[in-house]
């Protein structure tokens, strides 16, 4: 007989529905709290970033950019997949935990301990501010190094929940650490500051809520098992992360530290509309499907990407509608340049939507060489495409990294059909309803901006537009697509409070 999958299962032939169920219950609960902790998170460090973007200059922003960019390189490769292994194993051992938690410090510290001497030669090549910056962002590598075995145990058991009010309050103090600074006049180091305070408060919060603590004990043949699962995993993170660093990396030293901090606002006004609205789902997605029998992974795939496209196409042609604005109310008029980067990278929504949840699928059924490959050709057509267009700015950037993400979205598609059996065809279609009803809300809300609302301030055009955008998505996704709203409805209904399905059955039979 089969063994159940967890305590929830039965034998016989309802034991993978009540499975599949179950999987979608805590998905779908873990997603609304991670939607909480994600707002909560993303909210609190957006209106600390626009404050001190008003606060401080461009270049000042710029310098910390440039060195941020080699720690978000850094610690995207330190945990070396580890972290996603013990996600997807059945089961959570003590002693393979405590192993990855000391294994994944050390390499944290390693790296750490080599950003610092960067950071020194740096200093010694004149530079000084720079090669301090450095260093003192190195540290907090090891702050997040610290953390990173906790939120894996955390992400498998969906425990979201307790994070939100924490986060909230972490961030928050982090916000408020920044802004101080930048007042008294102290420039980059509010930003270092603003940095570090943020990664100490996370790492104490997830510490408090996570109710597991390390052994001293260390075994090579778990670590060898982890690393085995990881090591593709670390090569196509290393890929992953290298394609998306490359663009800043050129601008920077191409095109200055001013350059890159006009490209890096843009890309963080773009960078905060995707937080709130897709990158919970794309969080839980892993600890979900590793919870699937591996056939059932293909549609778990396509119902999470089309219930993230009925959000990101919206989100990312509004983000493009309403670029200028969005700027301008948010970061101030300075940074008026970043709109377009924004509304450049914005256009990149259909083969984001696609691919999102890609590497977590093939993940889930232990098919990460598949990514190494996918993440290879992202990695060199990246790399061309920024060779060619840096020389002509940052909008050419942004516009050249859309372009290249459309032309190498089937790269990652013919990998998915490789790994689950998912047609090309029957991925892209999953998509095309709320792409249609999107792309004729953006023209609408285009064509109302400038006929209507050209000589209005930037605040009340921006929350026109908004409203505006709002009201004719979901009227068009209703008249355009409505068996796909239906069956979007009929995924989460199930797993909704009894009084709030109530209100829902009526409207479902009526589409």
């Amino acid at each position: 007989m089969r063994k159940p999958l967890d305590e929830n299962s039965t034998s016989g032939s309802t034991a993978a529905p009540r499975h599949r169920m179950n999987i979608r219950k805590k998905l779908f609960a873990s997603s609304l709290w991670s939607v909480a902790t994600k707002l909560t998170s993303v909210l609190s460090n957006f209106v600390a970033f626009s404050i001190l973007a008003r606060l401080l200059q461009p270049a000042e922003f710029g310098i910390v950019a440039f060195a941020a960019v080699f720690m978000e390189l850094a610690r995207g490769l330190m945990t070396a997949g580890i972290p996603e292994a013990l996600i997807q194993r059945e089961q959570w051992d003590d002693t393979t935990a405590s192993t990855a938690f000391w294994a994944t410090l050390a390499a944290s510290t390693i790296i750490a301990l080599g950003l610092s001497v960067t950071g020194a030669l740096i200093i010694l090549a004149e530079s000084p501010v720079l090669g301090a910056v450095f260093i003192a962002l190195a540290v907090g590598l090891i702050i997040d190094g610290a953390r990173a075995i906790h939120e894996a145990k955390l992400r498998r058991e969906f425990g979201y929940k307790a994070l939100a009010l924490r986060t909230l309050s972490a961030n928050f103090s982090a916000g408020v650490a920044g802004i101080a600074l930048a007042l008294q006049g102290f420039g980059v180091w509010a930003l270092v500051a603003n940095h570090l305070v943020s990664a100490t408060l996370n790492t104490y919060v997830i510490w408090r809520s996570v109710v597991w603590r390390p052994r001293f004990v260390f075994s090579k043949n778990e670590l060898q098992h982890l690393l085995r699962f990881g090591g593709a995993l670390l090569t196509a993170r290393a890929f992953g992360e290298i394609t998306k660093r490359i663009p800043e990396l050129a601008v920077g030293f191409v095109l200055g530290p001013t350059a890159l901090a006009i490209y890096r606002v843009g890309f963080r006004g773009l960078q905060f509309l995707i937080a709130i609205t897709i990158w919970p789902l794309q969080t839980t997605a892993l600890s979900a499907l590793s919870r699937l029998p591996k056939a059932a992974v293909g549609e778990a795939y396509l119902r999470l990407t089309s219930a993230t496209a009925l959000v990101s196409f919206p989100t990312f042609l509004g983000a493009a509608t309403v670029a200028p604005d969005f700027v301008a109310v948010c970061f101030g008029e300075k940074w008026a340049s970043s709109a377009a980067v924004m509304t450049a990278l914005a256009l990149m929504v259909a083969p984001a939507t696609l691919t999102y949840f890609v590497a977590p699928a093939l993940t889930a059924v232990g098919k990460t060489r598949l990514i190494v490959v996918s993440n290879f050709a992202h990695f060199v057509s990246n790399a061309l495409v920024i060779l060619i267009t840096v020389p002509f700015g940052v909008v050419a950037v942004a516009a050249g990294l859309t372009f290249r993400a459309h032309l190498t979205s089937p790269i990652a598609l013919l990998m998915l059909r490789e790994g689950i059996g998912l047609s090309m065809k029957r991925t892209a279609t999953a998509v095309l309803g709320p792409g249609i009803a999107a792309g004729l809300m953006a023209l609408g809300v285009i064509g109302v901006r400038i006929f209507v609302l050209d000589d209005v301030v930037p605040l009340v055009r921006l929350l026109i537009s908004v409203a505006l955008g709002s009201v004719l998505y979901v009227a068009l996704l209703l008249t355009l697509a409505p068996r796909y709203t239906s069956q979007i409805l009929e995924e989460f209904v199930p797993v909704l409070p009894p009084k709030l399905r109530k209100i829902i059955s009526p409207l479902m039979k009526r589409l």
